[in-house]
């Protein structure tokens, strides 16, 4: 059950990270990713009013993307994250309580490292991916000497990722990339243009599936 998750979360590639969205335009916005072909949602749980927003995108949406929660610190920020539905916990740090309270409730954990010291400390706490961040403080190099000598490590990059270099970390070896500031085009969420959201997410969903298919 926990790998088909897996498997879902990693299908088309990209992670949609939803923060600070303005609360009237969540569910617009999540429906504009899902209809581009994003079907995994992170939002992060410093977005005003969060639990109950995952909460709601995983009743809105549970049949159609995966909803999980990013930006969780700590042990009660994951365990309200997830008793609000989150099917993956998502850091921008190494925590080992987090990464425990997520294993306990049976979802994915993807904490954030940044050193090959870090990644093997991090599955060799349970988890199940690791969030290299922020990759692009060292790009897509980075992850493809990394898994030379980690190959068995699944590894999302996420901070600074768009559609100029998207591929790059795919055929790098990334299982799949995070896309936040890129993806979600502020100025078309003000402007109500949910249509320009989706053809982004159209576009980072083709530039993934190009990647592997060159690969």
């Amino acid at each position: 059950m926990k790998n088909e998750r897996i498997s879902t979360l990693t299908e088309q590639g990209v992670i949609a990270v939803l923060r600070k969205i303005p609360n009237d335009k969540i569910m617009q916005v999540a429906e504009s990713l899902i209809a581009g072909g994003v079907n995994a949602l992170e939002l992060t749980v410093d977005t005003e009013d969060a639990f109950h927003t995952i909460n709601k995108l995983k009743v809105s949406f549970e049949d159609r993307a995966i909803i999980g929660a990013g930006t969780v610190l700590d042990e009660v920020s994951a365990e309200l994250a997830l008793q609000s539905g989150a099917e993956f916990i998502v850091s921008p740090i190494l925590n080992k309580s987090v990464i425990k309270k997520t294993l306990l409730h049976g979802k994915i954990s993807i904490p954030g490292v940044l050193t090959p010291t870090e990644m093997v400390e991090a599955i060799k706490y349970g988890a199940d991916i690791v969030k290299v961040f922020p990759a692009s403080v060292y790009g897509p190099g980075f992850l493809k000497h990394m898994k030379g000598p980690l190959p068995n490590i699944s590894i999302i990059p996420t901070g600074g990722i768009n559609l100029d270099n998207a591929k790059d970390y795919i055929s790098a070896g990334a299982v799949a990339i995070g896309a936040g500031g890129q993806l979600l085009d502020k100025k078309a969420i003000n402007e109500n243009n949910f249509e320009r959201i989706t053809e982004l997410a159209k576009q980072y969903v083709e530039a993934v599936e190009r990647a592997r298919e060159e690969i």
